[in-house]
């Protein structure tokens, strides 16, 4: 009995309500304890949505994180977003340039970003692409280009983390200047980022709703051009990012088991083992048949 429970305890000991359960009072044989006793399990994760909110983590969660894509994930490295962090992007970066372009690095050193992948090894890649294809002909050859993507890069770096950032949208201003972006272009891709996210398995990022305004445009005090971010842009950005992270209750459940309960036998009473062993159910010996 004492093994099921340090078993269990080994995940976590929480109320049926949040409230805290006593876990010496648990380890006690005849003691029932209040509440439930709850513990985490892995779930099938929906990967048509987005990361869920999640508890702050600190910066230094970011410093084997890499971003990679176009101008807006150049933005990351110019805002010192997160320092600690790569940036492997280019402006004006598309996804069918990431092996052939060398725009990472300065000098004669340049690489690819496929060149930069393969030299170091990241925990968490973070895709920020789409914006530059938006022009592209047929959707659906940027599906099948970002699918190719997403591929290659779980061979080149098969232990990170993938996680794509669906396209947040143009101010008003922004959408006047730039004559392929329209909204209704933006939810397409949107759309195939959900499906290859399904597809692939790959986590969804969504910040828009954090930056859009009441009409589902960029807020004109978040940019300056009406297409990337400014300081204060990146500083929401920066808080949600550290708030949707592929961690906890994004593929973590809460079970609770009520000890009072007399349906749920995945976990016995304290004592209750004891007690069969000696033949009873409520601690007292059965009487034996016969004289």
């Amino acid at each position: 009995m004492k093994k099921s429970l340090g078993l269990l305890l080994s995940f976590c000991l929480a109320g049926c309500a949040g409230q805290p359960v006593d876990s010496s009072a648990l380890m006690k044989e005849n003691t029932t304890p209040k509440g439930c006793l709850c513990y985490r399990t892995i779930t099938d994760f929906d990967y048509s949505q987005p990361l869920a909110e999640t508890a702050p983590v600190s910066d230094d969660f970011f410093s084997d994180t890499a971003f990679l894509g176009d101008s807006r994930a150049v933005g990351v490295f110019d805002y010192e977003v997160f320092p600690q962090s790569d940036v492997l992007a280019s402006i004006g970066l598309s996804i069918n340039q990431w092996q052939i372009k060398k725009v990472i690095g300065e000098g004669k050193e340049k690489q690819t970003v496929w060149e930069a992948l393969e030299n170091k090894t990241y925990r968490r890649l973070v895709l920020i692409v789409g914006y530059n294809e938006l022009g592209w002909e047929y959707s659906s050859v940027f599906k099948q280009k970002l699918g190719s993507l997403i591929d290659g890069l779980r061979e080149v770096q098969p232990d990170a983390t993938l996680l794509l950032q669906k396209i947040y949208p143009c101010s008003a201003k922004g959408y006047a200047r730039e004559k392929d972006v329209a909204p209704e272009r933006i939810a397409e891709y949107n759309a195939i980022f959900t499906e290859l996210a399904q597809e692939k398995q790959i986590y969804l990022l969504d910040p828009a709703l954090l930056l859009m305004d009441e009409n589902g445009e960029l807020r004109e005090e978040l940019t300056a051009d009406g297409v990337h971010l400014n300081t204060e842009g990146f500083a929401i950005y920066k808080d949600y990012m550290k708030t949707h992270v592929e961690e906890g209750k994004n593929n973590e459940k809460m079970e609770c088991i009520d000890l009072d309960g007399a349906d749920d036998h995945r976990l016995s009473k304290p004592g209750q083992a004891e007690r069969e062993e000696r033949g009873g159910s409520d601690g007292t010996a059965e009487p034996e048949s016969g004289s």
